[in-house]
């Protein structure tokens, strides 16, 4: 075989075996990909979300300071309003963290009920210090003289007067009180505030003790 057809031999044998003419397929690429775009956080999702945000910093219900006048415990921020007298804003709210004297009193409740306390610190209302006396058969109605709570069947002896010579008179427990506040100084020489129609105690003057 000549050398000259070995080159055309060569060409025809190409000629009948099948080649892919097909381009290859494009590089893959970021710029080219069918992924769907990444989705934008809605409103209040992620690391930054401020959703319940300040739910762990949100201030307390509102209570009245140490201090101020109170008619329940609820009144106040500490959750104890305590003193004499059973009229509405006739107590006074105080700390939980108080200096107490470690003696104990018995107190005759503004609900009737004797309790006892330390002798500086009630912890709660009441009509008068010492055990309750009065009974439903001794107790005085609504208008009638008393001198002290504990005689009044409503447990509310009030009026401006200190002496036997100036009772107080028996009031109702649930009566119509004007929503001022006005300062009295009481019968034990300590200042209160109570409505100015309704003081919830008996009381010397109907302005603050002088120091």
């Amino acid at each position: 075989m000549s050398r000259s057809i070995v080159p055309v031999l060569l060409l025809l044998a190409l000629v009948g075996c099948p080649v892919s003419t097909a381009p290859p397929p494009p590089p893959m690429s970021r710029g080219t990909t069918s992924l769907p775009p990444p989705t934008e956080p809605g409103p209040g999702s992620g690391a930054g979300s401020s959703v319940g945000a300040g739910s762990a910093s949100e201030a307390p219900g509102p209570g009245q300071p140490d201090g101020a006048a109170c008619t329940a415990a609820a009144d106040c921020t500490s959750g104890v309003c305590e003193g004499q007298g059973c009229g509405d804003g006739a107590g006074r709210c105080v700390s939980r963290m108080r200096a107490c004297t470690m003696d104990i009193q018995a107190y005759c409740g503004c609900d009737g009920a004797t309790f006892s306390a330390s002798g500086s610190c009630p912890g709660a209302r009441f009509a008068s210090r010492g055990a309750c006396t009065s009974t439903a058969a001794t107790a005085r109605p609504v208008g009638a003289p008393c001198l002290a709570a504990s005689e009044c069947d409503s447990g509310v002896c009030e009026g401006q007067g200190c002496g036997s010579d100036q009772p107080g008179t028996c009031a109702a427990r649930a009566r119509g009180c004007t929503r001022d506040l006005r300062s009295y100084c009481g019968c034990d020489g300590q200042t209160f505030r109570a409505s100015g129609s309704c003081p919830g105690q008996r009381f010397s003057a109907r302005a603050a003790c002088a120091p």
